[in-house]
């Protein structure tokens, strides 16, 4: 198509704009334009999220491998799979009765003994701190998790963001199979307590194979490197998690 591309003025030689990428359209659209664009963009934005999500639960860090490809037009940005996930598990957690919980401070600080008893008499006041600063402190373990990956594959990959890509994906999944895991507790069953916990150690089996199939190695290498990053990582996340408690009690 020739002319001038209505948005930057740069010429056209296309069906989009090789300086801005607009898409050529008239400035005043048909209401048959108009559907056609609409059943379009849809049908282009499910197709996205079925692939992405297909990847991103079955195929552990096949979504990564493919971004590390330069395979990005099919899928969902990562920091919106991201999102997407993180907002799916915590407005479940949202939805679902806070659990039973005991804490006790059994020196000095009577303002902690005192805070830390109205915790014990309403255990969401603690829930909700830990939902609401929660997705806040992932801001800081997610590339806190991405560089301790680094450490460990700098030889593999020796730039940061391809492991804050996998980072990225890693949390996603993980933050839908803690959906599940939550809602699952409103049932009290063995058999589903034992899902449940298949669940949690399905989160390590999916980094092992998550991160040979990204950064490649031997079986026992990449054992060996997930027994590594996962007690390093999970001691960051207590310590976060600690650190919300700790400040909610000062507050109470």
């Amino acid at each position: 198509m020739d002319g001038a591309c209505l948005n930057c003025g740069a010429e056209l030689s296309g069906k989009w704009c090789s300086q801005c990428g607009q898409k050529v359209a008239a400035p005043r659209p048909t209401l048959h334009e108009l559907l056609h664009d609409a059943m379009h963009e849809i049908a282009h934005f499910d197709g996205k999220i079925i692939r992405t999500v297909a990847l991103l639960l079955f195929k552990p860090g096949a979504l990564t491998r493919e971004f590390l490809d330069g395979r990005r037009v099919r899928y969902v940005t990562p920091i919106r799979v991201y999102l997407l996930c993180s907002l799916l598990f915590f407005g479940t957690l949202s939805l679902l009765p806070a659990g039973k919980l005991r804490m006790s401070v059994t020196k000095g600080d009577a303002q902690l003994q005192q805070a830390a008893a109205q915790v014990n008499k309403n255990p969401a006041i603690l829930a909700h701190a830990l939902q609401e600063a929660f997705p806040k402190a992932m801001f800081v373990l997610m590339p806190l998790f991405a560089l301790i990956v680094f450490a460990f594959y700098a030889r593999a990959e020796r730039l940061y963001v391809p492991h804050f890509y996998f980072s990225v994906h890693y949390h996603a999944f993980v933050f839908v199979l803690l959906t599940v895991f939550e809602a699952l507790g409103l049932i009290h069953s063995r058999i589903v307590g034992i899902v449940r916990l298949l669940l949690l150690l399905g989160m390590f089996i999916y980094l092992a194979i998550a991160l040979r199939r990204v950064y490649g190695g031997t079986r026992w290498m990449t054992a060996a490197k997930t027994a590594g990053i996962v007690p390093i990582y999970s001691a960051f996340v207590l310590l976060a998690m600690a650190a919300i408690a700790y400040v909610t009690l000062r507050r109470l």
